[in-house]
């Protein structure tokens, strides 16, 4: 069966009214869609586990196989899916069969249904959606029409014209066809998704059935960190697309399974850190929606998919360092984001869409250094926000949004120097964050972000000189990501989450003192950075982290009197912000880094007595520093500028006596 469509415009509305009813759902709500296009129901379903795809809630998706026991087994299931406080809409496929016997059996289970509406109203808040075969409409007012009369919303869902075909360059598009190895261990068997399509891959499935389970696997292992699993089923899925497009030709819904397939790819290639490939990827899925876009006009669903893909390559462009394509993708994104919100109104999708693109791009304002502008966006993205929790109360997505958007703004105020400020943002979304943990359980995103959340409210207690809370919140962070680098094994997220904790620890005891216990954890953190530029390459990212671990290694040295080690640690991260600046410009944060690299290299310098280099260092640091803060607003670099000049003048007299 296809698992995507483009639609036409009444089929669109269709989907526009549906997910309304399915967004503003907080209670039970019962809506009924008789079914004569398969297709389009697929279509349908596939579209809301996108939506909700990254949500710790999900689609619940019943397919009963058995007439005799069709009323026990669902009932049955929703009991043991319940997930108390959180609204998980249910889909419940019915619309395939129309022999006697399961005629019969839909005719006990509504009747059961019926008798039992009130129980099942208080005991599962959430939408239900229940497909059923276009005949049986008449049928099902008269079994239960106490049901009938209290249903949300009814549509029926008919058979559509054909869509336009395409043609299709496939050498632009295709990968090499490589076996990758395919491991399937017991964690990986876990998931439904897996285990079914380990029974079925080997049949003689339909290429487009097989292409859906085949999706739904992937995801499946994404979000279990099966990496090489995901990898061999995104490779799949590109051979599968390839392969219906040759039987069948480039249609626009060929075409749109290409895109998605390529999306795929690019998502476990990015997290995997093979950041090129995963850019290609995603660029070559964008570059198919664009030609969509051109042959069959700006279509709602078509809109949102672009913008979509246009953050896929930004997100990219953006870990690599080129700003300034990231920003672009990123405000065409938002620009189309804000016309949906002028066609579609302030639904719930829309305004979060428009949430994170105002983030996104305000991400970008602040790695160059233009913070009143990305504070002006985060608070835009933070009152959306608010709105959502407003209209939709705390389920577990609005919560983590609003808890993230939150987190953004603190950033900018910490920057600032607004540490008290910050310190209630942060302090509102480790709140949030610990009550999400509470409410759902120890998931590996929801113990991510508890985690990060305590380093931010951290970082402010040390930077208020309260050394001892800062260090309980650095414990509890690292005690986390030590966890799920056990459970997760060593991702290149999970590493550089665990290393940047175990430097925040260091930090707290290298200000009480404790050198050798900060020296050990730094050393620990260090030999990670390493691994992972063997592992990923040398991307901006890496190689800043391994830059400012090699610093608070030589730190140490320094601080223990071991010059000579200090300086040699100096020197290779003095080198590594060299080939960044060469590599990215001068921005704001290269500037910076490369000042900071400069002046240490040069203290430690003069405690080795090099006074000539020593001063080199200085005055190369000097302009640095008057550049950035020229750049800024308010008083950043003030001081250091003056600590610099009087090490330059000191310098100078010292050398000229000699």
């Amino acid at each position: 069966m296809e698992s995507k469509r483009l639609l036409s415009t009444e089929e669109e509305a269709q989907w526009q009214e549906l997910s309304r009813h399915i967004e503003w759902a907080e209670r039970f709500s019962l809506i009924v869609l008789f079914v004569e296009d398969a297709l389009l129901a697929e279509h349908f379903k596939q579209r809301l586990q996108s939506e909700l795809q990254g949500r710790v809630s999900t689609l619940l998706i019943l397919q009963p196989t058995q007439p005799d026991t069709l009323t026990l087994d669902i009932f049955n299931a929703l009991q043991h899916t319940l997930i108390p406080h959180t609204i998980v809409p249910c889909w419940l496929e019915l619309h395939q069969y129309l022999l006697d016997e399961w005629l019969k059996a839909l005719d006990n289970f509504f009747a059961r249904f019926n008798e039992n509406r009130d129980r099942i109203r208080r005991d599962h808040p959430r939408p239900f959606i229940i497909l059923l075969p276009l005949a049986y409409k008449s049928r099902l007012r008269n079994i239960a029409p106490d049901l009938w009369s209290v249903r949300n919303h009814t549509d029926e869902l008919r058979a559509s014209q054909v869509a336009p075909t395409f043609h299709i360059n496939h050498d632009r598009v295709a990968f090499d066809k490589v076996e990758l190895p395919l491991t399937v261990d017991e964690q990986a068997l876990t998931s439904p998704e897996i285990r079914e399509w380990q029974r079925v891959k080997d049949t003689a499935i339909a290429d487009r059935e097989l292409l859906l389970v085949t999706g739904q696997a992937f995801n499946a292992a994404l979000y279990l960190g099966q990496w090489a699993l995901a990898e061999t089923l995104a490779q799949q899925q590109i051979t599968l697309t390839h392969k219906i497009i040759a039987d069948t030709g480039g249609n626009a819904l060929t075409l749109r399974d290409l895109s998605v397939a390529l999306e795929k790819l690019g998502n476990i290639k990015k997290a995997l850190g093979h950041y090129e490939e995963a850019y290609y990827a995603y660029n070559e899925s964008l570059q198919i929606l664009r030609k969509l876009q051109e042959q069959l006009g700006a279509q709602l669903e078509l809109l949102r998919g672009l913008s979509i893909s246009l953050n896929k390559v930004a997100g990219i462009d953006q870990t690599l360092g080129r700003y300034e394509a990231a920003l672009t993708g990123y405000n065409e994104s938002l620009q189309i984001r804000r016309e949906l919100k002028e066609k579609l109104g302030a639904t719930p999708k829309v305004l979060r869409d428009l949430s994170v693109s105002l983030s996104n791009v305000a991400n970008i304002d602040e790695t160059l250094g233009r913070y009143e502008a990305a504070l002006t966006g985060y608070n835009e993205s933070l009152q959306i926000c608010r709105a959502l929790k407003e209209q939709l109360g705390t389920t577990p997505q609005v919560l983590r949004d609003l808890s993230i958007s939150l987190d953004r703004v603190a950033d900018i105020d910490k920057t600032l120097g607004r540490y008290e400020a910050a310190l209630t943002g942060y302090n509102e979304s480790l709140h949030i964050c610990r009550d999400l943990n509470a409410q759902l359980g120890a998931t590996p995103q929801v113990l991510r972000d508890l985690s990060l959340s305590l380093i931010r409210v951290a970082l402010i207690d040390e930077a208020l000189g309260r050394y001892e809370a800062a260090l309980t919140g650095y414990n509890e962070s690292l005690h986390i990501f030590r966890d799920l680098k056990a459970q997760l094994g060593v991702t290149p997220q999970v590493l550089r989450d665990l290393s940047f904790s175990l430097n925040k620890v260091a930090d707290i005891d290298k200000t009480l003192g404790r050198y050798e216990a900060a020296l050990t954890g730094y050393n620990e953190s260090l030999h990670i950075f390493r691994d992972l530029k063997a592992q990923l390459g040398v991307t901006p990212q890496v190689l800043r982290d391994l830059s400012f671990s090699l610093n608070k290694v030589a730190d140490i040295d320094k601080t223990l009197g071991r010059y000579e080690a200090a300086l040699t640690g100096y020197n290779e991260s003095l080198q590594i912000r060299r080939e960044l600046k060469a590599q990215l410009g001068t921005t704001p944060e290269v500037l910076q880094d490369l000042s900071i690299a400069l002046e240490r290299l040069a203290d430690c310098e003069v405690s080795l007595q090099h006074h000539d280099k020593a001063l080199a260092a200085y005055q190369e640091c000097l302009p640095l520093l008057e550049r950035l803060q020229a750049a800024l607003d308010f008083d950043q670099y003030s001081k250091r500028i003056n600590e610099v000049k009087t090490k330059i003048s000191t310098l100078t007299e010292l050398i000229n006596k000699t």
